[in-house]
């Protein structure tokens, strides 16, 4: 399996390139060049398969050139043995509506499923090479701590998160800076989760990391790795939920359009996925685009979800390579002056998008009142990004339709939340996190300033 840019600029590069390489060299993202589509026997034949197993399946196709079949097996235990009692879960809490916990891992994030595999897939590709790997990463909360906890055990592997100070919970911010691990570095930029993402994204355009011996690669949602794991647990669940005889429709809270995208994907594989709700908060870039044909740079609202609280959803992009059926050199046009001036689609692209993907945004008072409703119906806690989603499936969808919304994290990381809705003491405290308040932080703060961050990078490698 050979892989693309997006922007069509650059040669066509091997899965490890890909994994290794974050973005493109000419600045777009990579995609594999077919889906590997599936038929519905195909489909039907996982049903009794492990998530492990089924992981193996059904990525095997985009990283065969890396690894055997049994190689790759084994990557993907040594990913998942981190988990302690399930992957994950699928909870019906009202007739037609079920929630994927995707938070069983290691920090309690879904980000967790596809960080342990890139992690474990690193650490091979590092052994394999011979040479060091450093992941470099922004983050809004999830990304970064899930990132740290898939990297901490493999010694061949550094990794350098940046992340808004003073902008993350207290719990997010604890499992950055409490690893105790020397490979690990938790930067506090003084900015927002855009400043962050801007200063990696510029990093890796920067000749001194694109040449230096230790290889830097990309942490974000727009690592390859990051989708095409994420699209697993659409197949887990409609194997689970068969037995409807219906098109499942997915409601999930979104912010770069990772998530979505595996989705999307998903479905471009053959499976059987009726429609995809798109949740925001007050940061509505990717409904705005949906209800208004406008794809354009907002400025950042600090909300209760602070994990969506972005301005530019970098896998979008992915969306335009397909809807211009691969066409580089539109996509290249359509990115060119992007985010000074917007976006908009063709109307046959709109019509393809809009047959798939649907959206509503949330306000905080909003998101509380679902939680508070979800409290009261069916007892059922849920964070404020999964109440997002579940908000979304009861909108835009009718009663009888099937809709599975996605937890992506547990309530306990973002309890300061919920505290009119119920006390502290009633929201569950995992095993992951029990002891994590009374361990040493250990991270550095510094200014907006490429130059400033990329020295301390330099000075840390090992």
């Amino acid at each position: 399996m050979k892989y693309f840019s997006t922007r069509g600029l650059s040669p066509a590069a091997s899965f490890s390139d890909v994994m290794l390489g974050g973005l493109a060299p000419d600045g777009g993202l990579y995609m594999p060049e077919n889906n590997s589509p599936l038929t519905i026997d195909n489909i039907d034949s996982l049903r009794n398969l492990s998530y492990e197993e089924l992981t193996t399946k059904l990525l095997f196709p985009f990283v065969s050139d890396e690894l055997d079949k049994k190689q790759f097996s084994l990557v993907v235990e040594d990913a998942y043995k981190t988990f302690e009692n399930q992957i994950i879960d699928l909870v019906e809490v009202e007739d037609n509506r079920w929630v994927l916990e995707l938070f069983h891992g290691p920090t309690l994030a879904f980000k967790d499923i596809a960080m342990q595999l890139l992690g474990s897939l690193l650490q091979f590709t590092s052994q394999k090479r011979d040479k060091k790997i450093a992941v470099l990463g922004a983050t809004s909360g999830d990304t970064g701590s899930a990132a740290i906890s898939a990297c901490s055990r493999h010694s061949d592997v550094d990794v350098f998160i940046l992340f808004p100070h003073g902008k993350v919970t207290d719990i997010q911010r604890k499992q950055m800076t409490t690893s105790g691990s020397k490979n690990i570095h938790a930067i506090a930029v003084e900015g927002d989760f855009d400043d962050c993402q801007s200063l990696v994204k510029q990093m890796f355009l920067d000749d001194e990391i694109l040449n230096n011996p230790t290889k830097f690669i990309a942490a974000n949602s727009i690592n390859w790795v990051r989708c095409m794991t994420q699209s697993v647990y659409y197949f887990w669940t409609f194997l689970k939920l068969e037995e409807l005889k219906k098109d499942l429709t997915f409601s999930i809270p979104s912010g770069n359009f990772g998530h979505a995208y595996a989705g999307w994907f998903a479905k471009q594989r053959n499976l059987p996925i009726k429609k995809l709700f798109i949740a925001t908060n007050s940061n509505d870039v990717l409904h705005r685009l949906f209800l208004k044909n406008e794809y354009s740079k907002g400025e950042v609202k600090s909300t209760i979800a602070p994990s969506m609280d972005i301005s530019v959803a970098s896998n979008f992009e992915r969306l335009l390579y397909d809807l211009n059926k691969g066409k580089s050199e539109k996509v290249r046009n359509m990115m060119e002056n992007f985010p000074i001036s917007s976006i908009s689609l063709s109307n046959d692209q709109r019509k393809t998008s809009q047959a798939f993907f649907n959206s509503i945004p949330s306000s905080d008072e909003e998101i509380l009142e679902e939680i508070s409703r979800n409290i009261s119906s069916n007892k059922y806690l849920m964070d404020t990004h999964t109440a997002t989603a579940t908000r979304a499936a009861n909108i835009l969808a009718d009663p009888d339709e099937p809709v599975v919304s996605m937890a992506t994290a547990h309530p306990v990381k973002f309890r300061d939340a919920l505290d009119n809705l119920v006390p502290k003491e009633e929201v569950p405290v995992p095993s992951q996190i029990k002891d994590i308040f009374d361990k040493q932080e250990d991270f550095r703060i510094v200014k907006n300033d490429i130059d400033d961050i990329k020295s301390y990078i330099m000075s840390n490698i090992a």
